[in-house]
């Protein structure tokens, strides 16, 4: 399962453990047993590309000992909750819906979120690699997942990328870094206030999936100009 090296999202297994421990502390009350169980159990099967896992659902519902129903559940609360990112993929060769590509997000939060690193790159699909079909379980992008192989992270700052890119890639990644941008003043520096620029940002994009506002763009703008407006007259964050 090489082509899943293009899914990376960690840079080791001591940076994986630490993101699905803080999901899981973080997240206590958030989460059920299940939940936490299907989290535990992914992220078993993502250590060889640590953060990214292909599985099937059976699968994952034999290792917890839950119905294959349960499961979905499970996996579509977590997709909500921004912990993992799940992609249907069609088989190349013979056709027809394959296993699922789970993703385990980066806890964004704190400011040991991504240690600075950034995922790697995409690479052109092989012949034999499951074709990805698009973001499922009402993830942002409807785009196809596979393959840009663009150097996008360049003249982004690492923070802001690190929050944006488990959501979006390509020209969606650089539209949002243009809206922070625009909105934030320029006399607030966003390297001196990492976490309350992320958590924003973050809580922006979860309030667009749990289908809280529509207009997601408007509302980040507002909200990062808010934030910004607040950090720059000393009053904190929202």
């Amino acid at each position: 399962m090489h082509y899943l090296s293009k899914y990376q999202v960690f840079t080791d297994i001591n940076e994986l453990n630490h993101h699905v421990k803080q999901h899981t502390n973080r997240r206590k009350y958030d989460m059920n047993d299940t939940q936490r169980n299907v989290l535990q159990f992914i992220s078993q099967y993502s250590v060889k590309y640590p953060g990214a896992s292909h599985l099937k659902t059976q699968t994952i519902a034999d290792g917890v000992n839950k119905s294959r129903r349960t499961v979905e559940r499970a996996v579509k609360a977590l997709v909500s909750l921004g912990v993992i990112e799940k992609l249907s993929t069609t088989r190349a060769i013979r056709g027809g819906k394959g296993a699922n590509i789970y993703r385990i997000l980066p806890y964004v939060g704190e400011s040991k979120m991504s240690h600075g690193k950034e995922p790697k790159k995409a690479r052109p699909a092989a012949e034999s690699e499951p074709i990805v079909e698009k973001q499922t379980d009402n993830f942002i992008s409807e785009y196809n997942y596979v393959l840009e192989p663009s150097a996008e992270s360049t003249n982004i700052p690492a923070p802001l990328y690190a929050v944006l890119k488990p959501f979006f890639f390509g020209k969606e990644l650089r539209k949002y870094v243009g809206i922070v941008f625009r909105a934030k003043s320029s006399k607030v520096r966003l390297e001196a206030h990492t976490e309350a620029f992320q958590a924003c940002i973050l809580d922006c994009i979860q309030r667009y999936k749990r289908g809280q506002i529509r207009n997601l763009s408007g509302y980040m703008y507002a909200s990062v100009r808010k934030l910004s407006r607040r950090l720059f007259l000393g009053e904190g964050c929202v």
